[in-house]
């Protein structure tokens, strides 16, 4: 049995996100997302282990979660405003504050995409995080939008300064 003096509280469950069972949640800013495999939620005044499916950043306030066993937006909803808890022996807190400059996907909306041979593609007006693989939605010079994968192996180049990304763009992606 899992005691509540053995828990750190790390976040809170928002709403079920999509019909596929994930969680929208917000999640203390000196929690590794990275090291959590299991969380643990007081299921009436029982706290009960759920073990992590995927976990993947939303924006640098919230993550999106799935949870074994919890497939459909109806179980995800019984999820809805639980706090979520961690073990402290998970250590999933972060101890250092070395990596405070990092970018979250969200935070470049506004910034200018240009091809890495200097010609401009067009701004990030929102991002698209439905699927599976998050999406730029980049408003070209012309008016129309384009949808580009968000993939480390396409950004060359993030200047926060003059608020740009370099990227190497596969032939004929805007096209599509």
């Amino acid at each position: 049995m899992i005691l509540k003096e053995e828990l750190t509280e790390i976040g809170r469950f928002g709403k079920p996100h999509g019909i596929q069972g994930e969680i929208n949640a917000s999640i203390d800013d000196d929690v590794d997302i990275d090291a959590i495999d299991k969380i643990v939620l007081n299921i009436d005044g029982i706290y009960v282990p759920f073990f992590i499916r995927s976990i993947r950043v939303k924006r640098h306030d919230s993550v999106i979660i799935a949870i074994d066993d919890v497939n459909d937006e109806d179980q995800a909803a019984r999820f809805t405003n639980l706090d979520i808890y961690a073990l402290i022996s998970d250590n999933v807190r972060e101890v250092s504050d070395e990596d405070e400059d990092g970018f979250y996907a969200a935070d470049l909306i506004g910034y200018t995409i240009v091809h890495a041979d200097g010609r401009p593609v067009g701004k990030i007006t929102e991002i698209n995080d439905s699927t599976e693989n998050a999406l730029f939605i980049v408003q070209l010079p012309d008016g129309t939008d384009r949808y580009i994968p968000i993939a480390d192996e396409l950004i060359d180049d993030v200047n926060p300064e003059k608020r740009y990304i370099v990227m190497t763009l596969p032939e004929g992606l805007l096209d599509l």
